[in-house]
C-alpha cells in the first residue's frame, strides 16, 4: 500500500510538472511571437480580416443624413468610375452594373498590389474583387467580397488563391496563435487589409 501511495504521488507530481512546463512553453512561444511582431499594428493580427457567412467580406454602412438617394448615388458612381480607371487597375476592371432607378452599382476590379519593389526585384500580385453599392435616402451600403489573387502569372510558380485560403484568420496563423504560417500569407494579409481600408475610407470621404 505504501509503495502504491508513493507511486500515485510521483505520478501526480510528474503530471503537475509537465503541465507547468507545457504552460510555460506556450507562454514563451507567445512572447516570442509578440516580440517578433511587436512592430505590426493590431489591425493585421487575429480579428483583422472580417468574414460574413464564411466569406472574407468588407462591409460598411455610411450614414449621410440630409442627402437623397440620387445625390449619394451620383457621388458613388463618380468614385467607382474613377477607381476602375486608376493606374493600378487592369483592363478587366469595370462597372459591371449600373442601376440609376434602384440606385445600385456593381463593380468588378482587378488591380495590381505591390508587396515590395526594388531595383532588380518586383514582388506583386493581381487582386480581384467585387463591390456592390446600394444607396437610399441618407444611407449608402458598401460590400466588397469575392477576393482572389493571381500570383506570379508569368512564372512556373504561378498560383491562384482565394482570400479564404490565404488571409482568413483560420489560415493565417498557426493553431496555437503564436505565429503566422509560412507561405506568404502575412504579406497578402497586410496588403489586402491596407487596400480595403483605403477604399472604405476614401469612399466615405467622397460621399460627404
Amino acid at each position: 500500500m505504501k509503495k502504491f501511495t508513493a507511486f500515485i504521488f510521483l505520478l501526480a507530481l510528474t503530471l503537475s510538472v509537465n503541465a507547468q512546463t507545457t504552460g510555460e512553453e506556450q507562454t514563451q512561444r507567445r512572447a516570442l511571437f509578440e516580440r517578433k511582431n511587436k512592430d505590426i499594428p493590431a489591425k493585421y493580427m487575429q480579428g483583422g480580416v472580417p468574414e460574413v457567412n464564411g466569406k472574407v467580406t468588407w462591409a460598411k454602412t455610411y450614414n449621410l443624413e440630409g442627402q437623397t438617394a440620387e445625390q449619394i448615388y451620383d457621388k458613388a458612381l463618380a468614385y467607382f468610375s474613377n477607381l476602375v480607371k486608376s493606374d493600378n487597375q487592369t483592363d478587366k476592371s469595370a462597372l459591371a452594373g449600373v442601376d440609376r432607378v434602384g440606385h445600385k452599382i456593381l463593380v468588378r476590379s482587378q488591380e495590381w498590389v505591390v508587396f515590395t519593389s526594388k531595383a532588380l526585384s518586383l514582388d506583386r500580385t493581381k487582386m480581384n474583387y467585387g463591390a456592390s453599392i446600394e444607396c437610399s435616402d441618407g444611407v449608402c451600403k458598401l460590400m466588397i467580397t469575392n477576393i482572389t489573387y493571381n500570383y506570379e502569372e508569368d512564372r512556373p510558380t504561378a498560383a491562384h488563391f482565394t482570400a479564404e485560403e490565404m488571409i482568413a484568420d483560420k489560415v493565417a496563423f498557426n493553431k496555437k496563435g503564436t505565429g503566422f504560417v509560412k507561405g506568404g500569407t502575412k504579406k497578402f494579409r497586410i496588403a489586402t487589409i491596407d487596400r480595403m481600408d483605403q477604399i472604405v475610407n476614401t469612399f466615405g470621404y467622397a460621399l460627404k
